[in-house]
């Protein structure tokens, strides 16, 4: 049961005249510039409970038989984290111009928030500094590394020594704390093992694994936590053949991901976006079957499964050799175009994109990059399949189109991912199928402009 209030004095008020055993949990705040008139907190899976904004910018929640643990809470665009047990009683207070600096806990197990939020904070500045430390000699990088981890363990144990905390907010602390630190080691090793001179890396490197508590399969919506799991799992599939990227890529990371990560929904998520992630970068792979075949082998979420299956079905139309078939397409002006006019006699490259499968600003960033390195290549992006005939921003509207209802264009991508196709000035398809963010796009286009 969840109730709401208003005036945050009631925390104070009800903190003296309940017992703790009986006590809801009350999260609340004041939210200054706010951005929306909510506040959401989430555990990201089975808990997920939406908080109104008042006329004053303030909010409050309550919770009976609340469940430990870390807590995501959005507002507008921005989220930080929060960790809370039963009968707490957790205000915050923010600044939307200054999300993350401005924000502050206040109440009952407050220290524990502000120290999360603090090395976050510091977690900013180590990035940039340890980034920095990625081109040194690995006995100067493990010495630097060492530095920062003696610090971040200074802070951890001081913690439990004045707090005497025996919840679990000591492990969310030292992950907060040296995950971080560990997914920087795996990323020395991962860029050490793609160069052909690196220094060797042992297996004794990699003994900080040891350390790192890896079976908390519900943190991955936590950043340090997941960026740590993500590194180590590329590193896992990639000395699968001893540090080197073969064709058997995809498949090792699928395999290493079903090693790594034990709770099904969290798995199946990671394997989908997975194998979509590596197709699109390597849309010519050779061993797109037999990643495909590891997917379908591993992941057990039905509707996952079909949209795989709805790519592979859309990679067997419209292969290099034939001719692309003509289709009436809607320019901005709302004149009807048949595409063989739009491309004739122009080497021409041609994107399908259905904007809830593609974000606007990766797609025009990615699109208009190309059009200005391939200034003799005829561009169409075609909006697909949406009734509200929607453009896509921050692309010129002279490259744009959309598609009269029940258009045959539609099944070229089943799907629905965007795809792009690559046809020469004769109407011959040269790629049927690729991506934006393919390995070799650059390459692909430079041969297509060369199409004499």
């Amino acid at each position: 049961m969840i109730k709401y209030f208003i005036p945050l004095i009631l925390i104070l008020f009800i903190g003296c005249n309940e017992s703790n055993k009986n006590k809801p949990t009350y999260f609340g705040g004041k939210i200054i510039n706010p951005k929306c008139d909510f506040v959401v907190l989430s555990d990201n899976y089975n808990f997920n409970d939406t908080i109104p904004l008042s006329k004053n910018n303030t909010f409050l929640g309550s919770y009976d038989k609340f469940k430990e643990g870390l807590y995501i809470f959005h507002h507008g665009n921005e989220l930080q984290y929060v960790y809370m047990q039963p009968s707490d009683s957790l205000l915050i207070r923010l600044n939307t111009w200054d999300f993350d600096e401005s924000l502050v806990f206040s109440g009952v197990n407050a220290e524990r928030n502000n120290l999360l939020i603090e090395s976050f904070l510091q977690y900013e500045q180590d990035y940039k500094n340890s980034s920095k430390y990625l081109s040194l000699p690995k006995k100067e990088f493990l010495a630097k590394i060492d530095s920062m981890k003696s610090i971040k363990n200074a802070t951890l144990e001081s913690y439990k020594t004045r707090s005497n905390d025996a919840s679990g907010f000591v492990d969310i602390l030292n992950i907060s704390l040296n995950f971080p630190l560990y997914a920087k080691l795996e990323e020395y090793a991962i860029q050490s093992l793609k160069k052909e001179t690196s220094e060797k890396i042992n297996n004794s490197y990699f003994d900080y694994r040891k350390s790192a508590p890896i079976n908390k399969d519900s943190l991955m919506f936590y950043g340090p936590y997941y960026k740590f799991i993500i590194k180590k799992i590329q590193n896992d599939a990639y000395l699968k053949d001893n540090g080197v990227k073969t064709e058997k890529f995809t498949q090792n990371l699928l395999q290493a991901i079903d090693e790594n990560v034990k709770l099904e929904t969290v798995k199946n998520k990671m394997l989908y976006n997975a194998v979509i992630r590596n197709f699109y970068e390597e849309p010519s792979s050779e061993m797109k079957s037999e990643a495909f075949f590891t997917f379908f082998k591993l992941n057990t979420n039905n509707e996952h499964k079909k949209n795989v299956q709805r790519l592979i079905n859309d990679l067997k139309i419209l292969n290099k050799g034939e001719r692309l078939p003509s289709f009436k397409l809607i320019a901005a002006d709302g004149e009807l175009k048949d595409f063989s006019s739009i491309s004739k006699n122009k080497n021409t490259v041609v994107l399908l994109k259905n904007y809830q499968y593609a974000s606007d600003d990766w797609v025009s960033s990615r699109f208009n990059y190309l059009v200005k390195k391939n200034p003799d290549v005829n561009f169409v992006l075609v909006n697909l399949c949406d009734s509200s005939k929607r453009f896509t921003k921050n692309v010129d509207v002279k490259y744009q189109y959309t598609i009269p209802s029940e258009s045959a264009v539609c099944n070229f991508t089943t799907s629905k991912f965007p795809r792009m196709i690559l046809v020469d000035k004769y109407g011959i398809i040269q790629n049927g199928y690729t991506s934006l963010s393919a390995n070799d796009i650059n390459l692909e286009i430079s041969k297509l402009q060369k199409t004499k």
